[in-house]
Protein backbone atom coordinates (compact mmCIF):
# COMPACT_ATOMS: atom_id res chain seq x y z
CA UNK A 1 0.00 0.00 0.00
CA UNK A 2 2.47 1.98 1.02
CA UNK A 3 4.75 1.22 -2.17
CA UNK A 4 1.50 2.19 -4.36
CA UNK A 5 1.34 6.05 -2.75
CA UNK A 6 5.04 6.23 -3.27
CA UNK A 7 4.59 5.89 -7.37
CA UNK A 8 2.03 7.58 -7.07
CA UNK A 9 3.26 10.45 -5.25
CA UNK A 10 7.02 10.40 -7.58
CA UNK A 11 4.42 10.05 -11.10
CA UNK A 12 2.36 13.49 -10.02
CA UNK A 13 6.30 15.32 -9.36
CA UNK A 14 7.23 14.20 -12.87
CA UNK A 15 4.24 14.99 -14.54
CA UNK A 16 4.57 18.43 -12.75
CA UNK A 17 8.02 18.86 -13.89
CA UNK A 18 7.07 18.52 -16.94
CA UNK A 19 4.32 20.64 -17.35
CA UNK A 20 6.73 23.22 -15.96
CA UNK A 21 9.18 22.81 -18.48
CA UNK A 22 6.51 22.72 -21.31
CA UNK A 23 5.28 26.09 -19.97
CA UNK A 24 8.91 27.31 -19.96
CA UNK A 25 9.72 26.37 -23.00
CA UNK A 26 6.48 27.57 -24.43
CA UNK A 27 7.34 30.78 -23.14
CA UNK A 28 10.43 31.23 -24.15
CA UNK A 29 9.55 30.19 -28.06
CA UNK A 30 6.56 31.64 -28.33
CA UNK A 31 6.52 35.98 -29.23
CA UNK A 32 3.59 36.57 -27.03
CA UNK A 33 2.47 34.46 -24.30
CA UNK A 34 0.83 36.45 -21.44
CA UNK A 35 2.24 39.78 -22.50
CA UNK A 36 2.06 42.80 -23.71
CA UNK A 37 5.47 43.49 -25.21
CA UNK A 38 5.69 44.11 -29.28
CA UNK A 39 8.88 42.54 -31.22
CA UNK A 40 10.12 44.84 -33.96
CA UNK A 41 13.05 44.09 -36.69
CA UNK A 42 15.64 45.88 -37.45
CA UNK A 43 17.70 44.97 -40.83
CA UNK A 44 21.84 45.52 -41.12
CA UNK A 45 23.65 44.93 -43.73
CA UNK A 46 27.02 45.12 -41.81
CA UNK A 47 28.70 42.91 -39.07
CA UNK A 48 26.50 42.58 -35.53
CA UNK A 49 30.02 41.21 -34.13
CA UNK A 50 29.42 41.67 -30.52
CA UNK A 51 25.98 42.11 -30.46
CA UNK A 52 24.38 39.11 -28.77
CA UNK A 53 20.68 38.06 -27.83
CA UNK A 54 19.45 39.55 -24.61
CA UNK A 55 21.22 42.59 -25.68
CA UNK A 56 19.85 46.03 -24.43
CA UNK A 57 17.75 47.90 -26.24
CA UNK A 58 18.01 51.52 -25.41
CA UNK A 59 16.25 54.91 -26.54
CA UNK A 60 18.77 57.72 -25.59
CA UNK A 61 20.31 55.71 -22.73
CA UNK A 62 16.54 54.29 -21.75
CA UNK A 63 16.53 50.82 -21.29
CA UNK A 64 13.15 49.91 -23.77
CA UNK A 65 13.82 46.25 -23.84
CA UNK A 66 16.00 43.53 -25.57
CA UNK A 67 17.29 41.73 -28.45
CA UNK A 68 15.16 38.29 -29.02
CA UNK A 69 16.81 36.76 -31.95
CA UNK A 70 19.63 37.23 -34.45
CA UNK A 71 19.26 35.29 -37.75
CA UNK A 72 20.79 35.81 -41.69
CA UNK A 73 19.62 35.77 -44.79
CA UNK A 74 21.31 35.30 -48.01
CA UNK A 75 20.12 36.27 -51.75
CA UNK A 76 21.88 34.15 -54.26
CA UNK A 77 20.67 36.01 -56.71
CA UNK A 78 21.77 39.30 -55.71
CA UNK A 79 24.22 37.71 -53.71
CA UNK A 80 23.36 40.12 -50.61
CA UNK A 81 23.32 38.94 -47.09
CA UNK A 82 21.40 41.06 -44.63
CA UNK A 83 21.05 40.64 -40.98
CA UNK A 84 17.60 40.78 -39.08
CA UNK A 85 17.67 41.64 -35.57
CA UNK A 86 14.56 41.14 -34.11
CA UNK A 87 14.01 43.24 -30.47
CA UNK A 88 11.26 43.45 -27.75
CA UNK A 89 9.96 46.71 -26.84
CA UNK A 90 8.90 46.57 -22.86
CA UNK A 91 5.48 47.90 -22.83
CA UNK A 92 5.97 48.74 -19.20
CA UNK A 93 8.85 51.35 -19.94
CA UNK A 94 6.37 53.57 -21.84
CA UNK A 95 4.28 55.56 -19.78
CA UNK A 96 0.86 57.25 -20.28
CA UNK A 97 -0.27 60.83 -20.46
CA UNK A 98 -1.22 60.39 -16.62
CA UNK A 99 1.66 58.76 -16.00
CA UNK A 100 0.66 55.40 -15.78
CA UNK A 101 2.92 52.48 -16.76
CA UNK A 102 2.18 50.15 -20.05
CA UNK A 103 0.27 51.08 -22.88
CA UNK A 104 -2.20 48.72 -24.86
CA UNK A 105 -0.30 46.90 -27.79
CA UNK A 106 -2.12 49.53 -30.55
CA UNK A 107 -1.69 52.34 -28.66
CA UNK A 108 2.37 51.21 -28.44
CA UNK A 109 2.78 50.11 -32.32
CA UNK A 110 0.92 53.63 -33.17
CA UNK A 111 3.79 55.70 -30.97
CA UNK A 112 6.58 53.77 -32.46
CA UNK A 113 5.31 54.34 -36.49
CA UNK A 114 4.65 58.24 -35.50
CA UNK A 115 8.51 58.14 -33.74
CA UNK A 116 9.67 55.73 -37.12
CA UNK A 117 7.91 59.16 -39.15
CA UNK A 118 10.10 61.82 -37.23
CA UNK A 119 12.98 59.96 -37.81
CA UNK A 120 13.61 56.98 -34.95
CA UNK A 121 16.65 54.76 -36.42
CA UNK A 122 18.39 51.54 -34.79
CA UNK A 123 22.10 51.61 -34.68
CA UNK A 124 24.59 49.29 -33.03
CA UNK A 125 26.11 51.61 -29.77
CA UNK A 126 29.23 50.31 -27.87
CA UNK A 127 28.18 49.46 -24.06
CA UNK A 128 32.19 48.97 -23.17
CA UNK A 129 35.04 48.92 -24.66
CA UNK A 130 36.88 45.74 -22.82
CA UNK A 131 34.10 43.66 -23.49
CA UNK A 132 33.40 45.09 -26.71
CA UNK A 133 29.64 44.02 -26.34
CA UNK A 134 27.18 45.67 -28.24
CA UNK A 135 23.62 47.30 -27.45
CA UNK A 136 20.84 48.35 -30.01
CA UNK A 137 20.48 52.49 -29.48
CA UNK A 138 17.43 53.84 -30.93
CA UNK A 139 17.60 57.71 -31.55
CA UNK A 140 15.61 60.28 -34.09
CA UNK A 141 17.76 60.94 -37.14
CA UNK A 142 15.06 63.17 -39.39
CA UNK A 143 17.99 63.57 -42.04
CA UNK A 144 17.59 60.16 -42.98
CA UNK A 145 15.52 58.69 -45.87
CA UNK A 146 14.13 55.24 -44.15
CA UNK A 147 14.73 52.24 -45.74
CA UNK A 148 12.45 48.89 -45.48
CA UNK A 149 12.92 45.28 -46.38
CA UNK A 150 10.12 43.43 -44.38
CA UNK A 151 7.11 42.67 -45.39
CA UNK A 152 5.21 44.11 -42.63
CA UNK A 153 6.67 47.72 -42.34
CA UNK A 154 4.41 48.91 -39.48
CA UNK A 155 6.59 46.68 -37.17
CA UNK A 156 10.32 47.45 -38.71
CA UNK A 157 12.48 49.73 -37.26
CA UNK A 158 14.84 51.27 -39.96
CA UNK A 159 18.77 51.10 -39.29
CA UNK A 160 21.56 53.73 -40.13
CA UNK A 161 25.23 52.86 -40.12
CA UNK A 162 26.84 53.44 -36.90
CA UNK A 163 29.86 55.50 -36.35
CA UNK A 164 32.24 52.18 -35.75
CA UNK A 165 31.12 51.05 -39.42
CA UNK A 166 31.93 54.71 -40.65
CA UNK A 167 35.54 54.06 -38.75
CA UNK A 168 36.17 50.84 -39.89
CA UNK A 169 35.10 51.59 -43.76
CA UNK A 170 37.30 54.66 -43.72
CA UNK A 171 40.61 52.10 -42.23
CA UNK A 172 39.97 49.95 -45.05
CA UNK A 173 41.10 52.33 -47.41
CA UNK A 174 43.72 53.45 -45.01
CA UNK A 175 47.02 52.09 -47.28
CA UNK A 176 48.35 50.49 -43.88
CA UNK A 177 51.18 48.03 -45.77
CA UNK A 178 52.35 51.26 -47.84
CA UNK A 179 52.58 53.25 -44.62
CA UNK A 180 54.32 50.21 -42.17
CA UNK A 181 56.97 49.98 -45.76
CA UNK A 182 57.55 53.94 -45.59
CA UNK A 183 58.15 54.00 -41.86
CA UNK A 184 60.62 50.86 -42.07
CA UNK A 185 62.88 52.99 -45.12
CA UNK A 186 62.60 55.68 -42.91
CA UNK A 187 64.02 54.09 -39.41
CA UNK A 188 66.10 51.76 -41.86
CA UNK A 189 68.09 54.97 -43.30
CA UNK A 190 68.29 56.56 -40.01
CA UNK A 191 70.25 53.17 -38.61
CA UNK A 192 71.98 53.48 -41.51
CA UNK A 193 73.44 57.19 -40.71
CA UNK A 194 73.76 56.64 -37.33
CA UNK A 195 75.85 53.52 -38.02
CA UNK A 196 78.21 55.81 -40.50
CA UNK A 197 78.53 58.87 -38.08
CA UNK A 198 76.62 61.35 -40.51
CA UNK A 199 73.90 62.19 -38.57
CA UNK A 200 76.63 62.68 -35.85
CA UNK A 201 78.46 64.84 -37.44
CA UNK A 202 75.25 66.50 -38.85
CA UNK A 203 74.18 67.08 -35.23
CA UNK A 204 77.33 68.51 -34.05
CA UNK A 205 77.84 70.81 -37.01
CA UNK A 206 74.07 72.15 -36.01
CA UNK A 207 75.18 72.80 -32.55
CA UNK A 208 77.82 74.56 -33.80
CA UNK A 209 75.83 76.62 -36.11
CA UNK A 210 72.76 77.32 -33.38
CA UNK A 211 76.21 78.32 -31.28
CA UNK A 212 77.54 80.61 -33.77
CA UNK A 213 74.30 82.38 -34.31
CA UNK A 214 73.96 82.71 -30.84
CA UNK A 215 77.19 84.63 -30.67
CA UNK A 216 76.06 86.90 -33.16
CA UNK A 217 72.52 87.92 -31.33
CA UNK A 218 74.37 88.79 -28.25
CA UNK A 219 77.16 90.98 -30.08
CA UNK A 220 76.78 94.04 -29.05
CA UNK A 221 77.94 95.72 -31.61
CA UNK A 222 75.78 94.20 -33.69
CA UNK A 223 72.62 94.59 -31.90
CA UNK A 224 73.67 98.79 -31.74
CA UNK A 225 73.97 98.26 -35.95
CA UNK A 226 70.58 96.88 -36.35
CA UNK A 227 68.99 99.33 -33.65
CA UNK A 228 70.76 102.20 -35.69
CA UNK A 229 69.70 101.24 -38.85
CA UNK A 230 66.01 100.75 -37.65
CA UNK A 231 66.02 104.29 -36.00
CA UNK A 232 67.18 105.45 -39.72
CA UNK A 233 64.74 103.35 -41.69
CA UNK A 234 61.60 104.91 -39.05
CA UNK A 235 62.93 108.03 -39.27
CA UNK A 236 62.97 107.55 -43.44
CA UNK A 237 59.35 106.64 -42.87
CA UNK A 238 58.30 109.71 -40.64
CA UNK A 239 59.84 111.88 -43.55
CA UNK A 240 58.13 109.86 -46.52
CA UNK A 241 54.92 110.19 -44.59
CA UNK A 242 55.25 113.98 -43.93
CA UNK A 243 56.37 114.72 -47.53
CA UNK A 244 54.07 112.77 -49.05
CA UNK A 245 50.87 114.86 -49.25
CA UNK A 246 52.75 117.91 -50.22
CA UNK A 247 54.49 115.22 -53.44
CA UNK A 248 51.04 113.90 -54.13
CA UNK A 249 50.21 117.73 -54.76
CA UNK A 250 53.05 118.59 -56.85
CA UNK A 251 52.73 115.36 -58.78
CA UNK A 252 49.03 116.37 -59.84
CA UNK A 253 49.70 119.99 -60.65
CA UNK A 254 52.39 118.11 -63.18
CA UNK A 255 49.59 115.80 -64.65
CA UNK A 256 47.36 118.01 -64.66
CA UNK A 257 49.99 120.81 -66.68
CA UNK A 258 50.80 117.39 -68.85
CA UNK A 259 46.83 117.04 -69.78
CA UNK A 260 46.71 120.96 -70.74
CA UNK A 261 49.76 120.49 -73.09
CA UNK A 262 48.60 117.00 -74.62
CA UNK A 263 44.98 118.93 -75.61
CA UNK A 264 46.89 121.98 -76.81
CA UNK A 265 49.10 119.39 -78.63
CA UNK A 266 46.17 117.88 -80.05
CA UNK A 267 44.45 121.01 -81.04
CA UNK A 268 47.58 122.43 -83.51
CA UNK A 269 47.45 118.58 -84.77
CA UNK A 270 43.66 119.01 -85.86
CA UNK A 271 43.93 122.65 -87.14
CA UNK A 272 47.58 121.51 -89.19
CA UNK A 273 45.10 118.92 -90.35
CA UNK A 274 42.60 120.96 -91.50
CA UNK A 275 45.40 122.86 -93.72
CA UNK A 276 47.19 120.71 -95.43
CA UNK A 277 43.69 118.41 -96.30
CA UNK A 278 43.31 117.92 -99.84
CA UNK A 279 39.66 119.79 -100.08
CA UNK A 280 40.77 122.22 -98.06
CA UNK A 281 40.72 126.22 -99.22
CA UNK A 282 44.37 127.03 -98.63
CA UNK A 283 45.10 123.81 -100.17
CA UNK A 284 42.99 125.19 -103.17
CA UNK A 285 44.47 128.52 -103.40
CA UNK A 286 47.63 126.92 -103.49
CA UNK A 287 47.51 124.78 -105.97
CA UNK A 288 45.94 127.74 -108.19
CA UNK A 289 48.83 130.44 -107.43
CA UNK A 290 51.49 127.02 -108.43
CA UNK A 291 49.19 126.93 -111.47
CA UNK A 292 49.46 130.69 -112.58
CA UNK A 293 53.07 130.66 -111.65
CA UNK A 294 53.86 128.02 -114.43
CA UNK A 295 51.88 129.69 -117.14
CA UNK A 296 53.89 133.00 -116.40
CA UNK A 297 57.10 130.75 -116.07
CA UNK A 298 55.64 129.27 -119.37
CA UNK A 299 55.36 132.95 -120.76
CA UNK A 300 58.78 134.38 -119.98
CA UNK A 301 60.60 131.19 -121.68
CA UNK A 302 58.70 131.95 -124.48
CA UNK A 303 59.67 136.07 -125.01
CA UNK A 304 63.23 134.79 -124.01
CA UNK A 305 63.01 132.77 -126.56
CA UNK A 306 61.73 135.19 -128.95
CA UNK A 307 64.14 137.71 -128.36
CA UNK A 308 66.96 135.59 -128.81
CA UNK A 309 66.44 134.76 -132.47
CA UNK A 310 64.84 138.63 -133.40
CA UNK A 311 66.12 141.14 -130.58
CA UNK A 312 64.67 143.57 -133.19
CA UNK A 313 60.90 142.58 -132.28
CA UNK A 314 61.56 144.87 -129.77
CA UNK A 315 61.77 148.00 -131.69
CA UNK A 316 59.60 146.74 -134.79
CA UNK A 317 57.36 144.06 -132.86
CA UNK A 318 56.29 141.03 -133.75
CA UNK A 319 56.10 140.34 -137.74
CA UNK A 320 52.81 140.44 -139.47
CA UNK A 321 51.33 142.32 -136.44
CA UNK A 322 49.78 145.72 -137.47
Amino acid sequence: MKSRRYKTAVGVFVLGAVTLFVIGLLLLTTRRFFSADTEYVLYFESSVNGLSIGAPVVLRGVPMGSVTRINLVADAQEGSVTIPVFIRIDANSILNSDGAAGVSEEAEQQMMRSMVARGLRAGLQMQSLLTGNYAVGLDFHPETTPCYRSSNPELEIPTISSPIDALQRALVKVPLEDMLQSLHDILLNFSFALSDGKLREGIAAFTGTFAEAQKLLLNQELLKTASDTLAQLDETARTLREQAPEAMKSFRDAMRALEDSATQLRRAADSAEDIVRRDSPTVADLRHMLQESAAAARAMRSLVNMLEYSPESLLQGRKGAR
